[in-house]
């Protein structure tokens, strides 16, 4: 039984070693590698030990892992699997655009730096801006990202201008695209004021 190799621990089977024949396919393995494994190891073989149980994380544990633990506060570790958590009440939809908006940048929802709805305290007292003025300037000027310069969405603006300037316009197409996109599915300005209409 020289030339053997163990497809377990990939070193060579001696007689010596007391090889181990798999029922199920007929493959040497050492015993005690055999042993370890709790069957054999070659990938179909119906003496192979069964799949391992999968992992399965809920939104309420995914909002909880992204949220930055308060000042002096530690960040509990998840408890172990067969345990179950006590119930936490589920984060508000503002939380989870939030939490969204930082995972996931999206030429909808703003970008990972950049906050869609200030706190209401930091908030300036300032009349809101109109819905048609949004609209008109996406419509003629969106290509250069004059509507969202308009309702402060500065960084989205920027690229938008950079994609038509720095293409010498043939990428102008898709920032007018992108503005009309925009101008269907936005309706609050960079603070999270609503659109006047």
């Amino acid at each position: 039984m020289t030339g053997l190799v163990c497809p377990y621990c990939r070193t060579d089977i001696g007689v010596e070693d007391n090889p181990l024949l798999c029922e199920g396919c007929g493959s040497a393995h050492h015993a005690d590698c055999y042993a370890e494994n709790g069957g054999c190891t070659i990938f179909g073989c119906s003496k192979a030990p069964g799949d391992e149980p999968k992992v399965s994380v809920s939104t309420p544990e995914l909002v909880a892992a992204a949220a930055p633990a308060a000042p002096g506060q530690r960040r509990m570790p998840p408890p172990p699997p067969g345990v179950t958590a006590p119930a936490s009440p589920a984060p508000a939809p503002v939380d989870l655009q939030h939490v969204a908006n930082r995972v996931v940048p999206s030429m909808f929802g703003g970008f990972a730096g950049e906050d869609p709805a200030p706190p209401a305290e930091e908030a300036e007292v300032r009349e809101p801006r109109k819905r048609t003025n949004y609209i008109v300037l996406g419509a003629l000027l969106g290509a250069f990202g004059a509507h969202n310069f308009y309702a402060g969405y500065h960084k989205k603006a920027g690229l938008q201008l950079g994609i038509t300037l720095l293409t010498l316009g043939f990428g102008s197409p898709m920032s007018w695209l992108w503005a009309v996109i925009d101008i269907c599915t936005i309706d609050r300005d960079a603070r999270g004021a609503q659109f006047e209409s």
